[in-house]
């Protein structure tokens, strides 16, 4: 089943987490039934050739030309059609990766500043027009990653994590982002310690829907629970409690757009204890209750595109 907005696949075919998506689009004809979707990847998408129009969320449209870029952090909502009546091709390069893939075995302090210390982008896309330096110097670090996508020699993955990460530090310096502004004795922090929050961050992201106390993930880095609250704080630009109910109420979206399942249900999946206060913070985030979002998106695609998604839209990787 098929619904009208698409918590987009994030796992390989054997259900392992992919770290990066990268391909080249083309569509020879016009498409217009929209697939609006969300993911955890950082998107980037440089157009080569046509025009291309971005929805994000709801109502809000950009047009792209040849030579544009568009940025998309994640968790927004948003889809990709050709203008009405357009009729010629249209080519571009996407690349989606998670900055999880850039994390480095060593730790130095201009790592933690500048990756585990997650930005909030304050904007829901950000775009380079051609001929801007930033669209400029973006065009040339996607086309290079591409390359060494298609061409997978060997050390390409060693190699695209360096042509990624280059990409990531452009785009968190070009793009606005919400800082904590610390003082330079608070910013120093242990590497060691660094690389054990990572660990805690990546137990996170695979149990947030079980009972976690801030004090079992600061046994599991070793200090104390005051010292592990700032130091978490410090690190993600959240205090652990906002940080566990982000990633909840994620979960809870994807369920919402991909299952039947009750809204009671759904909660309790993600780690909710009571489906009332479930509710309330949802709709804190998102402006609707679950079930009101359930209604407004949960249309679904028409039965020809159930049977033959490609045949309007390319390929299933295109999403």
């Amino acid at each position: 089943m098929q619904y009208k907005i698409i918590a987009e696949s994030e796992v390989d075919k054997k259900g392992a987490k992919k770290t990066y998506d990268i391909f080249a689009n083309k569509h020879f004809r016009q498409f217009s039934t929209h697939f609006l979707h969300t993911h955890t990847y950082y998107e980037t998408l440089l157009l080569l050739e046509g025009s291309l129009v971005v929805q994000i969320g709801d109502t809000e449209t950009v047009i792209l030309t040849v030579g544009d870029v568009i940025f998309i952090p994640p968790n927004v909502i948003h889809d990709t059609y050709l203008k009405p009546n357009e009729t010629t091709v249209m080519r571009s390069i996407v690349v989606k990766f998670s900055p999880m893939f850039l994390y480095p075995m060593e730790t130095t302090q201009s790592d933690i500043d500048s990756l585990l210390m997650s930005p909030i982008y304050q904007n829901e896309y950000y775009l380079f027009r051609r001929g801007e330096a930033a669209a400029e110097s973006i065009d040339r670090i996607m086309r290079k990653i591409l390359k060494e996508q298609n061409k997978k020699e060997l050390g390409y993955e060693l190699a695209l994590r360096g042509l990624l990460t280059t990409l990531y530090i452009k785009l968190v310096r070009s793009c606005t982002v919400q800082t904590e502004t610390v003082s330079e004795t608070d910013r120093e922090i242990d590497a060691t310690c660094a690389q054990k929050l990572h660990q805690v961050l990546t137990y996170l992201s695979e149990n947030y829907q079980y009972n976690i106390s801030m004090q079992e993930l600061a046994d599991m880095c070793g200090m104390n629970y005051y010292h592990f609250s700032r130091f978490f704080k410090k690190i993600t630009n959240r205090n652990f409690n906002e940080y566990l109910l982000e990633m909840r109420l994620n979960c809870a979206q994807k369920k919402l757009l991909q299952s039947n399942k009750s809204v009671s249900e759904i909660a309790m999946e993600c780690g909710f204890e009571y489906v009332s206060y479930f509710i309330q913070k949802f709709k804190n985030k998102n402006g609707i209750t679950p079930r009101e979002y359930q209604k407004k998106y949960r249309s679904f695609v028409p039965s020809f595109l159930t049977e033959n998604p490609t045949a309007a839209n390319g390929s299933a990787e295109n999403r």
